[in-house]
């Protein structure tokens, strides 16, 4: 098996070579400079954690579920992403999802550029008083970083932004001679790049224990967790709901001390 690793700075992205999956960094960067009017929606990932996780400045989250037509995730996966984000916020005035559908002016496949220019050209949900804005887009394309087996499954890459590659999720569960749980890989992938919006680990939300992986930065030491740098190993073959991986009791430690729940 081969696992390929790269290293950025600013972005997390999530990898899978053949049936090894892992997230890691990459040198590639955005070089979009912030707009004026959304600037505090254009800041480097984690640095919305506090903002994110407490009811401090945030009393509530919009989050904008963006995609192209024909690559809306499952119903299920919507479902338990709010679900997951009502767990661990502490928005006493709830989470919201509203969707979005869009058309993409970019030629897939994406470098983060393009798909940072997507996300410029059609956000429409950003911080507004007490309501902090999420971006998540569901791509037609795949990632440029893709190689050979190795395939990039999505990536955090700004404060309040993320892509999922959805193109890829659909060209796996139709290619594969195994029967593929869409909606298993699906929210899998997109709670591990919350976890990184969230700032774990070790980079927005400040550790109370020693667990980053000092091999894979911003990753948890502790096989099984839903931040271990290879998360999705374990239910890349599975159809069962029930084995999404879930934060281990030490990333929920840092979690609650920023002001999660």
């Amino acid at each position: 098996m081969i696992f390929k690793r790269l290293r950025l700075p600013i972005l997390s992205v999530l990898f899978i070579a053949f049936t090894v999956v892992g997230c890691g960094n990459d040198d590639e960067g955005t070089t979009t400079p912030p707009t004026a009017n959304n600037s505090a929606n254009q800041q480097p990932l984690g640095t919305s954690a506090n903002e994110l996780l407490s009811s401090n400045e945030f009393t509530s989250l919009r989050l904008e579920l963006a995609y192209v037509d024909g690559f809306r995730p499952t119903q299920e996966t919507i479902n338990l992403i709010q679900s997951f984000l009502e767990s661990r916020l502490d928005k006493p005035d709830g989470v919201t999802i509203v969707e979005n559908q869009i058309t993409s002016a970019e030629t897939a496949p994406y470098d983060i550029n393009e798909i940072v220019a997507i996300e410029d050209a059609n956000r429409t949900v950003f911080n507004n008083g007490d309501e902090i804005g999420v971006w998540m887009f569901f791509s037609d394309g795949i990632s440029a970083s893709n190689s050979g087996n190795s395939f990039v499954l999505g990536t955090a890459y700004r404060n309040t932004s993320m892509v999922i590659y959805e193109k890829t999720f659909i060209d796996l569960a139709n290619n594969s001679t195994e029967p593929i749980n869409r909606t298993l890989l699906e929210t899998s992938t997109l709670r591990h790049e919350f976890g990184h919006i969230f700032g774990l680990v070790n980079s927005g939300t400040p550790l109370t224990s020693d667990h980053e992986d000092e091999n894979n930065e911003r990753h948890c030491n502790v096989p099984g967790c839903l931040m271990f740098f290879q998360t999705v190993t374990s239910v890349f073959n599975s159809s069962d709901i029930g084995d999404i991986p879930e934060f281990d009791p030490l990333c929920i430690a840092d979690l609650q001390a920023n002001g999660g729940l």
